[in-house]
């Protein structure tokens, strides 16, 4: 993808009051036949875009209901032309005087055209089946075993298809990030004890990126993270705009020297200037690891576009970017007085860009610093709607992990954005939430109720390039990449209502699919799920799918998935608070860690709860465990849960403000039962309860109510406020405390009096969290041998399974 610097602003306000245009448009791709797009031969005519208040639009011409599945799904183009032609003909239709919406077009496709619906059964449960629910390829019980049982591997959605991380071991060596940091750890032969042997920082003064996350195959370490692009001036802040650094094409030329001064006099500002942001990129890392003490990077590669996720099966890697526009060159008013002018200049930018300015691209950088570049995907393999659908271009990239980093060795692109990956053995299913630019209320409650996910599918069978399908769409939004599931070819999905700000009338459903053509269809729902409420967790597990919706309660529904044209939700349970992760440990058993919470629906602390799943039709939570004024990485990231099989172990990191611990628990799940093992801290100090202090902590009825003072928004926030007599040593445990003379509190009441007796205090203090554990935060754990693993951002730690006695720490600092 192309990028350019911007014009000067005198070409900008000539660009804009002088260019006219001729020609005759060309359509888009089409199924029917070679040659469906005709290449430009001539500037399309440019016609003006409707201009019906929106509002209006939606009164008059929006659909009642849900807009529906799919009739006409991607079509693919044929030439590089017929590309152009398309994001032409789309672009100058919506380019406005500011250039796309946020730097990219993204509506509400009508390529998902109204269809007749199937019913969708009822949430009652149902006289369902007796048999077990069976654990499969979705969701196995030993996840993060290893197949010699020797060591864990990482935490993954479905058996056989690998998912990045931050930390990886083959049993004899551990890799972990930190930060920006590849540390490589050499394994004792019995796993536990370990030595620090290399490290090498990944980022770099002039390559900004996060999210780091790994492969290793054999030699190599693969690292993936989002980048973020600047010009090459960004060091050294923005400069004036000049015609040195300006590049102008002839026309703009030309225009110069025809202008009249009046022209000159009508300013449009630039929109890029040196110094400042591009876009989003995809950084790719090879390490070399056949030194271990000498870590080094092979290759680099680059990619235009954010960096989604990716997957590996065997040494095929697939990853996932979607690649806005960038940096076209878009012109932008200086006033509303010259908005015409610049929404006129836009469309002249969009009809001289150029396929490359459109198609992302890659570079591949040596150890040498010399680079080779070229597209991402050829245009013979970009899809696009057959009705508009956006301007980024979602990319499944295939590497090849087991040489050296070099060119992709397949791309298979769509004109359209991704969020959301889901991957089985064969399958990459790819979602985007569909977005509209809300104009007011009432668009916004027209949203709410025909809001809708597109599915976009792709073979990945064999080492090849992915191969797209099909494309449908669903009503409402997806969770996360548990929502999905492909099983005998069949596609479930599961989404609430409405958007995802929507937080009224909602209700979840599960929706099965299948291809027809390069038509996702749908085959049959079961929905009614949680109303009022919206999806926390979901896992499938053989022909059953466990849901948990949560509002105040957590019902936790077992459903029947054998006759995906007529699933039934065979069972329900409602207990307090939510499960966010689950994870099936056997046939009948499943683990949900989440949150406790009130009756009114206020979390409390981290919960993990034990369900008995052996009769779908009468689901139990068998046994909690709870840790109040908690939360676990474990909740949101499932690669932060351990469960080890063979000794019944669950292991999850655990932070706790008010208790000040930073860790991990370890949890025995035996004979229907969670009894805690112990727990695993980076901290050479014993820390006590926060807060500790030989002062009166003052209590909320002492303080008064929010209306009136700042101290009642200090005890609310985490913090403390407590009166202090002159013998008094003040401060308290794990917070900064501020003092304040009794004589001064009246500042901090702004309406009516103090309402705090200082009888016997010379001082009131204000205390502020001031504990910080996050360098001593578990992140991750594993299994090697008898020795459970864990890392922070300062150590990785080995203890004795059993006994959780500390065998070694490894300072990563």
């Amino acid at each position: 993808m192309k990028r350019t610097l911007a014009l000067p602003l005198t070409a900008f306000a000539l660009l804009a009051a002088s260019c006219t245009n001729s020609g005759s448009t060309t359509s888009g791709p089409d199924s029917s036949g070679p040659e469906t797009t005709k290449p430009f031969t001539t500037e399309p005519e440019i016609t003006a875009p409707d201009t019906v208040d929106e509002a209006e639009q939606i009164n008059d011409g929006a659909p009642a209901s849900p807009v529906g599945f799919t009739s006409a799904a991607l079509q693919q183009f044929d030439s590089c032309a017929a590309f152009l032609g398309y994001v032409h003909t789309e672009g100058v239709q919506r380019v406005g005087p500011y250039g796309f919406e946020d730097g990219s077009y993204v509506g509400f496709p009508e390529v998902f055209a109204a269809e007749e619906s199937l019913d969708v059964a009822d949430s009652e449960p149902s006289e369902g089946r007796a048999t077990e629910a069976q654990v499969g390829s979705e969701a196995p019980a030993d996840a993060g075993a290893s197949s010699d049982g020797g060591f864990s591997t990482t935490n993954v959605q479905v058996e056989g298809v690998d998912e990045p991380d931050i930390i990886k071991t083959d049993g004899d060596r551990i890799l972990a990030i930190t930060g920006e940091t590849l540390h490589y750890i050499d394994v004792s032969e019995d796993g536990s004890t370990g030595v620090k042997r290399g490290s090498i920082v990944l980022g770099s003064e002039t390559q900004y990126a996060f999210g780091y996350e790994i492969f290793i195959t054999d030699d190599r370490a693969f690292v993936f993270a989002s980048s973020e692009v600047w010009n090459d001036l960004w060091r050294g802040g923005p400069v004036p705009v000049s015609d040195d650094n300006v590049a102008t094409t002839e026309a703009e030329e030309t225009l110069l020297e025809s202008a009249s001064p009046d022209e000159l006099d009508a300013p449009v500002e630039g929109s890029i200037l040196p110094g400042t942001y591009f876009g989003p990129q995809t950084l790719i890392i090879e390490v070399d690891l056949s030194d271990p003490d000498t870590l080094t990077v092979a290759n680099t590669m680059l990619i235009d576009g954010r960096y989604v996720s990716a997957r590996s099966i065997g040494e095929t890697a697939r990853v996932v970017v979607t690649s806005p526009p960038q940096d076209l060159g878009f012109l932008y008013p200086s006033s509303s007085g010259t908005e015409d002018k610049a929404e006129e200049a836009n469309r002249q930018v969009i009809l001289e860009s150029t396929a490359e300015d459109w198609i992302p691209g890659y570079t591949v950088i040596d150890p040498d610093g010399s680079s080779e570049s070229g597209e991402l995907v050829d245009c013979g393999n970009i899809h696009a709607p057959a009705e508009f659908g956006g301007f980024d271009i979602l990319s499944i990239v295939t590497l090849d992990l087991g040489n050296s980093l070099d060119a992709p060795t397949g791309t298979s692109s769509v004109v359209a954005s991704g969020d959301t990956v889901y991957a089985s053995e064969d399958r990459m299913y790819v979602t985007t939430n569909i977005w509209e630019p809300i104009v007011n209320e009432q668009t916004k409650e027209w949203l709410d109720e025909n809001y809708q996910t597109a599915v976009h599918r792709f073979s990945i069978a064999g080492t090849g390039p992915a191969d797209y399908e099909a494309s449908g769409s669903v009503e409402g939004h997806l969770l996360n990449q548990f929502s999905m599931n492909d099983r005998n070819g069949v596609f479930y999905v599961a989404t609430t209502s409405g958007a995802p700000w929507s937080g009224n009338g909602s209700e979840s459903q599960i929706v099965a699919m299948e291809a027809d053509g390069n038509q996702l269809v749908k085959i049959g729902a079961v929905g009614g799920l949680g109303k009022g409420e919206r999806i926390f967790s979901v896992r499938y597990v053989g022909e059953t799918a466990y849901v948990v919706t949560f509002r105040q309660i957590d019902p936790f529904y077992v459903i029947d998935l054998s006759d995906p044209r007529n699933m039934t939700v065979e069972g329900e349970l409602k207990i307090p608070g939510y499960s966010s992760y689950l994870h099936p440990i056997s046939d009948t058993l499943v683990l949900g860690v989440g949150q406790n919470a009130t009756d009114e629906g206020r979390t409390t602390g981290t919960k993990v709860s034990l369900f008995d799943v052996s009769d779908p039709a009468n689901p139990l939570e068998v046994d909690v465990w709870m840790m109040p004024d908690s939360s676990s990485d474990a909740e949101f990231d499932h690669r932060a849960f351990l469960w080890w099989a063979p000794t019944n172990t669950a292991v999850l990191p655990l932070q706790s403000f008010n208790d000040r611990f930073s860790g991990a628990v370890v949890l025995k799940v035996e004979n229907n039962a969670i009894t805690e093992q112990g727990r695993i801290q980076h901290s050479d100090e014993e820390v006590g309860a926060i807060g500790q202090t030989d002062c009166r902590v003052l209590t909320l009825d002492e303080i008064g109510t929010e209306e009136n003072n700042e101290f009642f928004y200090v005890a609310e926030g985490g913090g403390q406020v407590q009166g202090c007599g002159p013998n008094d040593q003040g401060g308290a445990a794990g917070l900064f405390c501020n003092p304040i003379p009794v004589d001064e509190i009246d500042f901090y009441y702004w309406d009516g009096e103090p309402t705090i007796d200082t009888t016997g205090l010379d001082r009131i203090e204000i205390c502020y969290p001031d504990w910080n554990g996050f360098q001593n935060a578990v992140q991750r754990t594993m299994v090697i041998n008898n020795s459970l693993w864990t890392l922070s951002m300062s150590r990785v730690q080995s203890n004795d399974l059993g006994t959780l006695d500390r065998i070694e720490a490894i300072d990563l600092t």
